[in-house]
């Protein structure tokens, strides 16, 4: 049950997040540098690979169990990767990302409410039948 609100939170973070690019797209490369640091990128790795296995674990309940273990798999697997590109690749992805045009970024911010959405309906309690 508590994975269930840790996970619907998050959902409710990226859901927040993309929002926020969508309206404002450059904050976009202050929040990035918050995880180019060292202690940065680490907690970015923990945190996927925690969220990712969270993900996995509340699958069976929830309304789109194969969608969130896919999510969780990706996010376990991006855990994973990320210290073979490195703080200087993570870097260089940020500042091509940041670099992009605001009405790319404004719909990847909307792609991101949307799937932060979906996270937290998908993880939402079922109403009773009845």
């Amino acid at each position: 049950m508590i994975a269930q609100w840790i996970v619907s939170g998050f959902g409710v973070l990226v859901l927040l997040f993309g929002a926020a690019i969508a309206a404002r797209p450059l904050i976009l490369p202050a929040f990035a540098d918050v995880f180019l640091s060292p202690s940065g990128f680490w907690i970015a790795v923990g945190f996927r690979f925690v969220m990712g296995l969270l993900m996995w674990r509340v699958a069976d309940s929830s309304r789109a169990p194969s969608v969130l273990r896919l999510l969780g798999g990706l996010m376990v697997v991006s855990a994973i990767v990320l210290p073979v590109i490195g703080l200087d690749g993570l870097t260089a992805i940020a500042e091509w990302g940041t670099g992009l045009s605001r009405w790319v970024l404004r719909n990847v911010g909307l792609i991101a409410a949307l799937l932060g959405a979906y996270i937290t309906w998908a993880v939402s309690p079922r109403r009773s039948q009845g």
